[in-house]
């Protein structure tokens, strides 16, 4: 039965044979199709790479334009400030004289003379105006105190939705890193975009940024370690089953250890920085009532 199957035996391995082949070929259409989209892909992370980089340099000379175009506006407020209070004090000043002179003035109507109680009418009016003036004045500072404040606070919250995204953007890295590759792109450290401005650092984020910057020079460490460990294996880092993937679960672990304390780190400054923002809010309200009395009463 087996000699007399041989043909069909044949024609079954033939069809067997043709199914693989098919098969096979399907295979290798499918891997150049995924390394084609995985080429597409590449090039993509490296054109948006290429633009945050260019859009981060135009950042960092609008951010420094920024500060100097402040800094400019502040002195030159300031003066317009010394300014306005020279002209105010010169202004009154020759109202007075001019009020003097009127009250001292005898009177043009012949037959007619002052009565000592109309001699300081001028006086008096003038003073009234000047008395309006500086109402004004004081209702228009405590206006733009009251608009500063509100500026200062919206900067705070802006400030305090940075460090979280931050905050966000780090835990973001870290799971990149432990579920892809070393040589995947995880995107810059948070310290490049961690704010600088001395009015909004406190000391829980002067502290976040000294962590991160120490995470940072970790993570430079680290690469050159595996740049390193690369080398002497005299492979290339992007062939498969090179024997740094050994290693693997080393960096995985000192990885690890890394984020949780990054972690923990973060979480102790974080409930630092929320007693310090509460404490700091309190303060502000004590501040506001103090210069209410001081304004009601003691100005008196």
């Amino acid at each position: 039965q087996l000699l007399g199957n041989q043909d069909h035996i044949k024609v079954e391995l033939e069809k067997l044979k043709k199914a693989h082949d098919e098969q096979q070929q399907k295979l290798e259409e499918r891997v150049l199709a995924l390394g084609k989209e995985l080429q597409e892909a590449k090039g993509a992370i490296g054109d948006s790479r290429h633009r945050l980089v260019e859009q981060s340099a135009v950042l960092l000379t609008s951010q420094n334009r920024l500060q100097e175009v402040e800094a400019e506006n502040s002195r030159l407020q300031l003066r317009l400030k010394e300014l306005n209070e020279e002209y105010r004090s010169r202004l009154a000043r020759y109202i007075r004289d001019v009020a003097n002179y009127m009250d001292s003035k005898p009177s043009s109507v012949p037959g007619h003379s002052k009565a000592p109680a109309g001699q300081a009418a001028m006086k008096h009016f003038v003073d009234s105006m000047l008395g309006d003036i500086r109402a004004s004045y004081k209702s228009r500072e405590e206006q733009l105190a009251r608009a500063a404040r509100g500026y200062k606070k919206r900067m705070k919250d802006l400030a305090k939705k940075h460090e979280n995204l931050l905050i966000a953007y780090g835990l973001q890295r870290e799971q990149i890193r432990s579920l892809g590759s070393s040589a995947m792109d995880c995107g810059p450290a948070e310290l490049h975009f961690s704010i600088t401005d001395p009015e909004l650092l406190t000391n829980s984020s002067r502290e976040l940024n000294r962590l991160r910057e120490e995470k940072a020079k970790l993570e430079m460490q680290l690469q050159e370690l595996q740049k390193g460990l690369d080398l002497m294996s005299g492979h290339d880092p992007n062939e498969l089953f090179c024997p740094r993937q050994l290693d693997e679960e080393g960096w995985a672990e000192v990885r690890k250890k890394l984020r949780e304390f990054t972690l923990n780190t973060q979480e102790e400054l974080e409930q630092q920085r929320s007693q310090l923002l509460t404490q700091a809010v309190v303060a502000e309200e004590q501040v506001s009532e103090l210069q209410g009395y001081i304004d009601q009463h003691l100005a008196r």
